[in-house]
């Protein structure tokens, strides 16, 4: 997190929001070092935090705000610009949403809107820290596309659009699996098929349709991607008049996934 605002957005003029957006303002306009806008910025956020985030979280977070606002002030500040403002901030976003994703795994944040998007998800529970740091950091874009132009501002969203998939991403780790409902006359060939070749469970139901009033069975399974492929090509064998499902299942744990701690 300290190598994409050093290394990239700085020297591009590209405010991705947060505290290191404000950094990069205040050293472009004032000449204020970034580590020194980084450490001034988070002072009230940990006054209020304090309060509001349990011992352990709030002094995760203490440590990366310190080792971050010491990161910014003591990293090198090497120029590994391309000159291609896609690819330079393509890969600057990538760094920053890995080390973005990684801290937050832990419940942590490195400070600025980081925690604050963290004690907004406290109250905010069905909206996710990603995508309220994302409405956090587009207000300080339109702050520094007033300074740095439109076009570096509209760069600054694509980044900005970039850090938060692949943090989410990095969140959701390897947890995501693949939600199958198939409807069909007879369900015994997919469900032995399903059980023997994948290696998964299947639940069967009854169910009744609104508009022909036929019965006929629905399995629900949950797979990886890579299953449902399988699984969709042996259905097509078996039933073409099939009627399948498919939905993205953000986490799946216990049995044959992850451990449920």
């Amino acid at each position: 997190m300290a190598i994409a605002p050093l290394w990239y957005f700085e020297r591009m003029g590209i405010v991705t929001g947060g505290v290191t957006g404000l950094a990069i303002i205040a050293k472009k306009t004032l000449g204020v070092p970034m580590w020194i806008t980084n450490c001034v910025a988070n002072l009230p956020l940990f006054v209020i935090g304090y309060n509001m985030l349990d011992k352990a979280s709030f002094i995760r977070t203490l440590y990366a705000t310190i080792v971050l606002t010491v990161l910014l002030g003591i990293l090198p500040e090497y120029c590994l610009i391309t000159g291609d403002y896609i690819v330079d901030v393509a890969f600057g976003s990538v760094i920053m949403g890995i080390g973005l994703g990684l801290i937050l795994m832990t419940y942590t944040s490195s400070g600025g809107s980081d925690l604050l998007a963290v004690l907004l998800n406290m109250k905010l529970k069905h909206i996710e820290i990603p995508q309220i740091m994302a409405i956090i950091d587009t207000i300080i874009v339109v702050i520094g596309a007033g300074i740095f132009g439109l076009k570096k501002g509209i760069y600054a969203v694509i980044a900005i659009y970039i850090i938060e998939r692949v943090s989410s991403r990095i969140l959701e780790g390897t947890k995501k699996a693949t939600q199958m409902c198939i409807i069909l006359d007879d369900e015994i060939a997919i469900s032995e098929y399903i059980i023997n070749e994948i290696s998964r469970g299947v639940t069967v139901i009854q169910v009744k349709g609104g508009y022909s009033g036929q019965t006929k069975k629905m399995i629900i399974c949950v797979v990886s991607s890579r299953e449902m492929i399988k699984i969709r090509q042996k259905l097509a064998q078996i039933d073409k008049n099939a009627i399948c499902f498919i939905g993205d299942i953000r986490e799946a744990f216990g049995e044959g996934f992850t451990n449920i701690g």
